[in-house]
């Protein structure tokens, strides 16, 4: 099939040589289709049978430019060849987590799935104040599930060293380098700054050499470590739930990489939220505490909760293939040590991506809605220099922190709840 770039007018006629998605459709001569994508890379449809709606999918398609910035970056379509592949590794581990995937076509860089019309984006959601009470049980979840099989701890060296030949996914992997580990740190022509930035704010990030120094080591970590199949992109624009529900989207920046790197993109987001909502909240008509508790107590019980269950996922491995290397007397001792400093390994990393994620949505070219569409610039400004505060502690003094509750006290130490 020779690729076509798609549009609301053109979906319905090629839906209709979809045998998968004539079952889900009862008329597909009477179909409503909307362009609703929001993201930097892709498009995506929802379409819907207009007299039974609840027959509804929703098409996401790869473009061969960056969507952000236009025709004029080109961007090859084979990353939506790694988010089939993800989408497939995703759902044979954690199906609860994923939507159902109805149809897929690499000629046209293209992915046909569930349209989870009764979930709304993460960001979103919070941005409006909404708690989601099952939210760090799913996504610590999600995590423990997807990441740990596809570590050297599970798989033998030939079958990892096959996957990751399948996952290189260089075009993706440097957006991340480029913006979130490199441009942010410098000035660099992509870097987006608001009329109240000043260049003493600029120099706090771009001209400080031991920040700079950490920051590197997070890139080489993220460009040599390949650990484990990483989401590669899972913010909270990457999640869709309600208070039931979570789902995790999006994963075409998929590839082998540190295991920490998706820990701490999703507590980093959280972290973000929390300095926003000293404001948004007040914006509400709210008394912050009772929600930026929430956003805390969420980051402190998504590490808990994937630590724990990442290492059940190992024990529950080793007792199904036992390993001749810890079979002698003291074998189980040796094994638990190895356990604790492997998952303390993780646990650093995922400080110093998280922070790092949480300075490229200061400077950086994309955004968070939480802290880029608040009105106020002044009061904006000090959510971000917060946000500055903390991550250049995280990034720098990412070994010295034994808890994930530390990192707790340390947001209420620069924003105090209240």
């Amino acid at each position: 099939m020779e690729y076509r770039q798609l549009s609301p007018e053109t979906v319905p006629g090629f839906l209709k040589d979809i045998s998968s998605v004539q079952q889900i459709f009862s008329d597909l001569d009477d179909l409503e289709v909307e362009e609703v994508g929001d993201g930097n890379l892709n498009f995506v449809y929802k379409v819907r049978q207009r007299k039974n709606p609840e027959q509804t999918v929703v098409i996401k398609q790869a473009v061969p430019f960056l969507r952000i910035v236009g025709e004029s970056w080109p961007l090859s379509r084979t990353r939506m060849n790694f988010e089939i592949q993800a989408l497939e590794h995703h759902t044979k581990y954690c199906p609860q987590h994923v939507p159902e995937i109805f149809y897929s076509s690499t000629d046209m860089s293209l992915v046909v799935m569930q349209n989870l019309n009764r979930h709304a984006v993460l960001r979103g959601e919070m941005i409006l104040g909404k708690i989601f009470p099952k939210l760090a049980e799913h996504i610590s979840s999600f995590l423990a599930n997807t990441l740990f099989p596809t570590t050297d701890w599970c798989l033998t060296g030939g079958e990892k060293k096959a996957m990751v030949d399948r996952f290189i996914n260089p075009e993706l992997c440097k957006i991340t380098e480029d913006f979130v580990l490199t441009n942010p740190y410098e000035d660099h022509e992509t870097n987006v700054y608001h009329d109240e930035v000043t260049q003493a704010d600029k120099d706090y990030l771009q001209q400080d050499s031991q920040l700079k120094v950490a920051v590197a080591e997070m890139k080489y970590a993220f460009m040599n470590h390949s650990e484990a199949l990483l989401h590669g992109d899972l913010h909270i624009g990457s999640i869709m739930a309600n208070e039931e529900e979570t789902y995790v989207i999006d994963p075409e920046f998929a590839f082998f990489g540190p295991i920490g790197f998706d820990v701490g993109a999703f507590i980093g987001n959280l972290f973000l939220a929390y300095y926003a909502h000293e404001v948004r909240q007040k914006m509400l008509g709210r008394e912050p505490f009772e929600y930026r508790n929430w956003i805390l107590r969420t980051a402190e019980e998504t590490w808990n909760q994937f630590q724990a269950k990442f290492e059940v996922n190992w024990v529950a491995h080793e007792q199904d293939a036992p390993s001749s290397y810890w079979n002698y007397q003291e074998g189980h001792i040796g094994f638990a040590l190895q356990r604790q400093r492997f998952l303390r390994h993780i646990f650093e990393d995922t400080i110093g991506f998280a922070a790092c994620k949480m300075m490229r949505r200061i400077y950086g070219l994309a955004k968070v809605a939480d802290i880029a569409e608040i009105p106020d610039l002044k009061a904006r400004l000090e959510v971000e220099r917060n946000v500055m505060r903390m991550a250049k502690v995280m990034v720098q003094q990412r070994s010295s922190f034994r808890s994930i509750e530390e990192l707790s006290a340390l947001a209420q130490e620069i924003s105090p709840l209240r």
